[in-house]
């Protein structure tokens, strides 16, 4: 029955997405809201832009539905802080969803936009902004918050950092800090077909086992990623190359908000994710640093990302996609194995090593071609 319940919630993400995506895809079309090819951009035609707004729908449909599957098994049933938790994300997904949805019709101006998830972030935060006691789990140890937030993350060479004994505001600053970088991040990565899309699958399938396989394993928080990875899977046939629709800003930054609480809920699995996204990760600090020392600022749009690079050194948009799928699949499974966290850090460290090398290589061919 578990695996039943587990089963129907990704399935259900993935049938709805693919169910509302052609209509949408034909209502954006007839409403002119399209991404129009242009000199930053890799499509040729004028692509529907806002087909994330099916997997928004898909993700929270199957999210609430998951609630009826609580009667199948007494191990499925969510304690009151649990459903505390959800009602905090649906809360926070619905401003992103809204501020990006204005923002792909309209273009926000970058600092109004960051504002804006900055509060949808402290709308997950929740009752912990004003009731920063911890209270006891089912274990009776006192580590429940009231609200989704980092309140300690294990890191390599070091005991447990316990972000809420230092201070409750530090923790709040990270948890802050980490779904708003997790939001920018994926939505970066949102620059060829089905590139976004399908490292959230992965990464939501990696998280979903990485909970599963704790002790006790934790069957209601796996609903989370499983139906985002649900989602992204009925979403992907029609946003791979060449797309018929693409994510926009309101799926990616949603798709980025979804996979920061789910590496936080249910106690923080931060190397996991790490993992998983580190390609991404690796390439957003790369063209941080990069268009500071240029004196561009950060939020510049432009060419150099990562799988552009690819795409000059010849590449196809579907060879760049299976590379990041790749590493990424790899990767995520390092971070499932019984292995220390060093070891962990050491398999971050590499993967740094190879994306590095690829973007040296592929500037060092650009120059040379030029």
């Amino acid at each position: 029955m578990v695996i039943l319940a587990l089963a129907l919630t990704f399935g259900l993400a993935l049938v709805l997405t693919a169910l509302l995506t052609p209509p949408l895809i034909r209502l954006s079309k007839r409403e002119g809201w399209v991404a129009q090819p242009g000199p930053r951009h890799v499509h040729r035609i004028a692509t529907p832009t806002v087909g994330g707004l099916a997997m928004i729908a898909g993700f929270a449909i199957a999210l609430l539905a998951s609630f009826a599957f609580e009667q199948l098994d007494p191990v499925l049933q969510r304690t009151s802080a649990e459903r505390m938790r959800l009602g905090l994300l649906l809360a926070g997904l619905s401003v992103v969803a809204v501020v990006s949805l204005i923002d792909d019709l309209r273009n926000l101006p970058a600092g109004r936009r960051l504002v804006l998830h900055i509060v949808a972030a402290l709308i997950a935060v929740g009752p912990y902004l004003w009731d920063q006691t911890l209270y006891p789990d089912a274990m009776g140890q006192a580590t429940e918050a009231r609200g989704i937030i980092l309140t300690a993350f294990n890191f390599p060479f070091l005991q447990q950092i316990h972000l809420h004994n230092l201070s409750p505001w530090l923790a709040i600053g990270a948890t802050v800090f980490w779904i708003v970088g997790m939001q920018n991040m994926v939505n970066w990565t949102d620059g060829l077909d089905g590139l976004a899309g399908g490292i959230t699958l992965i990464a939501g399938v990696i998280l979903a086992l990485h909970t599963l396989s704790l002790e006790p394993p934790q069957y209601t928080v796996a609903f989370l990623p499983l139906a985002l990875a649900g989602a992204c899977a009925g979403f992907l046939p029609f946003n791979m190359h060449p797309a018929r629709t693409f994510m926009g800003d309101v799926g990616a930054m949603s798709l980025g908000y979804i996979l920061g609480v789910s590496a936080i809920i249910g106690g923080a699995k931060l190397a996991t994710a790490l993992l998983v996204m580190g390609l991404p990760l690796i390439d957003m600090t790369w063209l941080i640093l990069s268009r500071t020392v240029r004196g561009d600022s950060a939020a510049h749009a432009g060419r150099d990302h990562l799988h552009h690079r690819l795409l000059d050194l010849g590449l196809s948009q579907r060879q760049v996609v299976l590379i990041y799928y790749t590493l990424s699949t790899v990767f995520g499974a390092i971070a499932l194995l019984a292995i220390p966290a060093s070891a962990k850090l050491v398999a971050l460290l590499c993967l740094g090593l190879i994306v590095l090398s690829m973007m040296l290589y592929a500037m060092r061919r650009s120059a040379v071609q030029a």
